[in-house]
């Protein structure tokens, strides 16, 4: 490897520095110190001033020197400290042991090894079996000072913990999350006069099982007063009005849109359905209606499609009983001969007759109809409705209207 050096220090062409130049270790030599008396002042060379060569060699004062790089240095004093090939030796002797210390220097004594003690490498951990059987848990106390406010300390199962929160098999805690967010969303609707809508959206929480008596009270306290309005009220909720032409009757629109006359005569006020003047505004319900029937909570509800349209209560009689399933209303009549079990007919209006004002076939001898009494029901006959709301669900099933029949 050759390396220029120009005036001003840098290595020229004509000098060289070998090859095998190790620059990890400094050369042999030249951190030996010379030789001293004792008590006289150490004195340490500075690199300078180390002669490397006997004449014509890089000097103390020259560019480049020792003071910057082991590199500054001739190739011929790195490879040895022996005797020149004239017979010198400019090697500085070398220092083998630091000088003694004088007797006025203070004596220094070493402070004594800290000691810890060491973890032992046997642990003696109890037998989970022993302390089991000396667990009394009732020297256990409650932690009465840091429970939070409302928190308390149990020792019941989980489910009866949820249960004393209201979490479990109790009114609260059947309380169904969904009913009252869907109750606070009717209740924003109705605010803003969208009835249908809050209708909607209650109605497919009618007939959840898992509903508390507080909740189902609150869903009915809705429920009702919105079918009426929406559904029986002259308000156009529904559909858009209907306007009577010089050719229609009353009867044909309400065949054309599968609800009983009665009822568009009983929410427009029309005496004579015969006679609607041309131009007449109808409300206007696109039918049919369907019923469901709970025997074990003797209740009669119907529906308009998917929204609640009302509920009448009702008693279940045993002639004949009435079996769960699904049926179509085949004929409707608002009088009707009764045949007692010994099969002696009854007269459709007599106070013997457990008809009252209304008889609809389901088929099979099962029937819904009204009663003799006017504001109860009766247990004769089949499934039965108080007489004042019997003319109610004859006007709103249609003959061709679909019950269900449930326990």
């Amino acid at each position: 490897m050759v390396i220029e050096e120009s005036a001003d220090g840098a290595f020229g062409s004509d000098e060289s520095v070998a090859s095998v130049l190790d620059l990890g270790q400094p050369p042999a030599g030249v951190l030996s110190m010379p030789e001293h008396s004792p008590g006289e002042p150490l004195s340490i060379p500075n690199a300078g001033d180390i002669s490397a060569t006997k004449s014509g060699d890089v000097g103390p004062s020259s560019p480049g020197t020792f003071g910057s790089s082991f590199a500054d240095l001739a190739p011929k004093h790195l490879g040895s400290t022996g005797p020149e090939p004239d017979g010198t030796n400019d090697t500085v002797g070398v220092m083998t042991k630091l000088p003694e210390v004088g007797k006025t220097a203070p004596n220094v004594v070493p402070r004594p090894a800290e000691s810890y003690a060491s973890t032992p490498t046997q642990f003696n951990l109890p037998d989970p079996a022993d302390a089991q059987s000396k667990f009394d848990p009732s020297r256990g106390l409650p932690f009465k000072e840091v429970q939070p406010a409302g928190f308390k300390m149990t020792d019941q199962s989980p489910e009866m913990a949820i249960n004393a929160v209201g979490g479990g098999n109790t009114e609260s805690a059947k309380e169904n999350r969904g009913l009252t967010n869907a109750i606070s969303l009717a209740d924003a609707m109705f605010a803003k006069g969208q009835l249908k809508e809050a209708l909607a959206t209650l109605s497919v929480f009618y007939g959840m099982p898992d509903l508390s008596d507080a909740q189902r009270g609150q869903l009915l306290s809705r429920l009702d007063p919105l079918a009426r309005e929406v559904i029986y009220s002259r308000r156009h909720l529904l559909e858009q009005p209907h306007r009577v032409t010089a050719s229609e009757t009353l009867v044909k629109i309400a065949e054309k849109n599968e609800v009983p006359w009665q009822l568009l005569a009983n929410i427009n006020n029309v005496d004579d359905p015969m006679t609607v003047l041309p131009g007449t505004e109808l409300k206007m319900i696109r039918g049919p209606f369907r019923a469901e029937v709970d025997l074990t909570a003797k209740q009669l509800t119907l529906f308009l499609g998917d929204l609640y349209a009302g509920r009448f209560a009702i008693e279940v009689g045993n002639d004949p009983p009435p079996s769960p399933g699904t049926f179509t209303i085949q004929e409707k009549q608002t009088e009707h001969v009764y045949y007692n079990r010994s099969g002696v007919p009854v007269p459709a209006g007599s106070p013997g007759n457990p008809y009252g004002g209304m008889w609809l076939d389901l088929g099979g001898q099962i029937c819904i109809h009204g009663s003799p009494n006017t504001v109860q029901p009766t247990t004769e006959g089949c499934i039965s409705v108080a007489g004042d709301h019997a003319d109610d669900v004859y006007g709103i099933l249609s003959q061709g209207s679909s019950v269900t029949i449930r326990r």
